[in-house]
């Protein structure tokens, strides 16, 4: 079987965002966002499209929007996907594209409001992917869910990242909801399975915490009878960059 690699716009969302390289304005953050997803995809060879910054309007969304479709496979989006009146891509999704929405939220930390849908634009069919606006979220659910989507529509069989065991270097509290938290793996001398070490503290605006990241740890929900996950639990590990 012969498939091309589908082509992927990457859009984010949000008054306060500004491209890097300018003078950042009164009340406006830096867009990481949309660069390290660029990186990320380029990374793994995919081609990519900047469909740049939309304003929380629903018309300007709408423009940008129909852009996007016109030239790529898949819009991959961060923000815009939460609760919030500002919130507004999937309303115009519906809306003005009739799509269909496959699923809204996820259980898990980080990344509860990624949002995956679907529509047809000029004939084709589009794949949308909706991540939150928080820079770690937006990076694990680009790993767990982006990378998969992208290797499954170039014709891949495996398009997961490689997962393996690994132990815990110490006590960790566990959250309610299944977590990756961010880790850098060792592997001590004749040891059968790596060592894995936290990042540090695991908010989900904390982009430091990737830096130096090398897997995700996939740690269960918390539940009345465990709590705390102690050192040297066996857990599974997935790479990152792999």
């Amino acid at each position: 079987m012969v498939a091309s690699k589908p082509v992927v716009a990457v859009l984010s969302t949000g008054n306060e965002l500004q491209e890097p390289g300018q003078p950042l304005q009164k009340g406006h953050i830096r867009d990481s966002n949309k660069m390290t997803l660029i990186s990320l995809l380029r990374q793994f060879g995919y081609p990519v499209i900047d469909a740049g910054i939309a304003k929380d309007d629903p018309n300007t969304l709408l423009t940008i929007l129909k852009g996007a479709f016109s030239q790529a496979d898949v819009l991959v989006s961060t923000g815009g996907v939460s609760m919030g009146e500002r919130d507004i891509l999937r309303p115009v999704l519906v809306s003005d594209f009739n799509a269909e929405i496959h699923f809204a939220q996820v259980f898990m930390k980080s990344g509860k409001p990624t949002t995956f849908a679907s529509c047809q634009f000029n004939g084709k069919k589009k794949l949308i992917l909706g991540l939150p606006g928080n820079p770690v979220s937006a990076i694990v659910t680009s790993t767990l869910y982006l990378l998969p989507l992208c290797r499954k529509m170039s014709g891949r069989t495996v398009c997961e990242n490689t997962c393996i065991k690994a132990k815990l270097s110490e006590d960790i509290q566990l959250d309610p909801r299944p977590e990756y938290h961010r880790v850098t793996l060792f592997w001590n001398p004749g040891a059968e399975l790596p060592v894995a070490h936290s990042t540090g503290n695991q908010i989900s605006s904390r982009l430091l915490s990737m830096a130096s990241a090398q897997a995700l740890l996939k740690l269960p929900p918390a539940t009345t009878e465990l709590k705390i996950l102690p050192v040297n639990s066996v857990v599974d590990a997935l790479l990152l960059g792999m």
